[in-house]
C-alpha cells in the first residue's frame, strides 16, 4: 500500500512508522486511516515482530489533531479506535517521541507499549486540552492514571501541565531518556532485541496483559491459560527447550 502521511519501512523484523507531516505532525483524516491500516497490517505479518513509532523531522513527534482538519473530525477511523489498536496490538509498538508530544500525540504515545524520548529540554509531552475547556478524547484519561497513577494524572491533565523528557521519565510517563543524536539507535537497538524474544510468547503477554487491565484478573488468568496451552505445544516452545540444553541462543520462527 502507499502511504501520504506516514513512512512506513521493514527491515529484520522492526518495522518503523514515521509520521510524515513535518514540522508538528499533527494528525489529520489521512495519518488515522494510514495509522490503522498499517498497525492492523503488521498483526498478521511474519515480516515484523516489533514496531517503532515516531515523527518527522526534530520539531515533533506528533502536535495532536491537526485544527485544519476539523471538517474531517466524524470521518474514517476514530482516534481513540487508533489509539486502541495499537495498544491491542500483538506486535510490542515503541514510541520514538522525538520532539514535542500533545494532546493526541500524547495519547497516542501513551497507547504504545514502550516510550522513549529525547532529553532535549524544549520538547515537551502533555495533554493541554483544558486550555480550551476540551478534556483528553483519544484515550488519555484512562490511560494516563494507569501509567503514572491517579493524583499524578489527575494533576497533568487538569492544570495542562507539559513536561520535558527527564521530567516525564521522574513520573514514569517515559520508559528511557536519550540525547537526540542517540535516541534512534537506543530504541532500534532495543526493538531488535525484543524481535528475537519468541513471537508467540510476546504475542500471549501483551494480549494476556491487556485483557486482564481492560476485564480484570479473573479475564487475564483465563487468557493466560488458554496461550499456555497453545505455546507448549508449538515450534518455538521446542526450539527453546532444545537451545537451552545445547548451550545456543535459540531460533524462534514465530511457529
Amino acid at each position: 500500500m502507499a502511504y501520504d502521511n506516514i513512512i512506513v519501512e521493514t527491515k529484520d523484523f522492526v518495522t518503523v512508522v514515521t509520521l510524515n507531516r513535518p514540522p508538528m505532525n499533527s494528525i489529520n483524516l489521512g495519518i488515522r486511516e494510514e495509522l490503522d491500516q498499517i498497525i492492523t497490517d503488521v498483526q498478521t505479518s511474519k515480516e515484523t515482530r516489533v514496531v517503532v513509532v515516531t515523527g518527522s523531522g526534530e520539531k515533533a513527534f506528533c502536535a495532536g489533531m491537526d485544527v485544519a482538519d476539523v471538517a474531517n473530525i466524524d470521518k474514517g477511523p476514530n482516534g481513540i479506535d487508533v489509539c486502541n489498536k495499537v495498544e491491542r496490538s500483538l506486535k510490542p509498538v515503541i514510541a520514538v517521541i522525538n520532539g514535542h508530544a500533545l494532546g493526541g500525540g500524547c495519547e497516542l504515545a501513551m497507547a504504545c507499549h514502550f516510550r522513549f524520548m529525547t532529553d532535549n529540554p524544549k520538547s515537551q509531552i502533555g495533554c493541554p486540552e483544558l486550555n480550551l475547556a476540551l478534556t483528553p478524547g483519544w484515550g488519555g484519561i484512562q490511560r494516563m492514571p494507569r501509567i503514572i497513577g491517579k493524583s499524578k494524572a489527575l494533576d497533568f491533565i487538569l492544570f495542562s501541565k507539559k513536561v520535558s523528557g527527564p521530567d516525564a521519565l521522574a513520573i514514569g510517563l517515559v520508559d528511557k531518556v536519550f540525547p537526540a543524536a542517540d535516541l534512534m539507535k537506543e530504541a532500534m537497538h532495543f526493538a531488535q532485541a525484543l524481535s528475537k524474544r519468541a513471537p508467540i510468547a510476546v504475542n500471549a503477554v501483551l494480549n494476556g496483559m491487556n485483557i486482564g487491565l481492560e476485564k480484570g484478573i479473573v479475564a487475564g488468568l483465563e487468557a493466560d491459560k488458554q496461550w499456555i496451552e497453545k505455546l507448549k505445544t508449538s515450534k518455538d516452545a521446542t526450539e527453546g527447550v532444545v537451545a537451552f540444553i545445547e548451550k545456543r541462543e535459540p531460533n524462534f520462527v514465530g511457529e
